[in-house]
């Protein structure tokens, strides 16, 4: 009975602590990308695109470093959704233009967040 308790506290903390390390990592992380997100959306308003293609590509390296441990822990149609409006970013960026690119850092800043939030714990995520 005692060996019970004992494996049943364990796995109840493990799990307690797995759960609380997926919210901070999720949390740091995003803000990584959020601010490349923002740098990016920077550099489109004052009309700089190459500047905004260099972001880019530091917003691509921080996915990448990132995307092995989100596809754990997050939704695949969600990650799928990342790199569908990631992809539009970067189309019109190349194409240079401004109202589409804003529009789409917008949106895949919009994605992240609702992730973070998803994933935070609260009551009504749970009823």
């Amino acid at each position: 009975m005692a060996k019970q308790i004992i494996i049943f506290v364990a796995s109840l903390a493990l799990l307690i602590f797995g759960g609380l390390w997926e919210i901070k990592y999720l949390n740091e992380t995003s803000r990584y990308l959020q601010t490349d997100i923002d740098y990016v959306r920077y550099e489109v308003e004052n009309d700089n695109f190459d500047g905004a293609k260099e972001q880019i590509e530091e917003l691509k390296r921080t996915w990448n470093n990132v995307s092995d441990v989100w596809d754990i822990f997050v939704n695949h149609d969600r990650i799928d959704d990342i790199e569908e409006a990631f992809e539009n970013l970067k189309a019109d960026v190349e194409l240079k233009d401004k109202n589409s690119s804003i529009k789409s850092s917008m949106v895949l800043k919009s994605i992240v967040s609702q992730i973070v939030d998803k994933h935070k714990f609260s009551f009504k995520h749970i009823f």
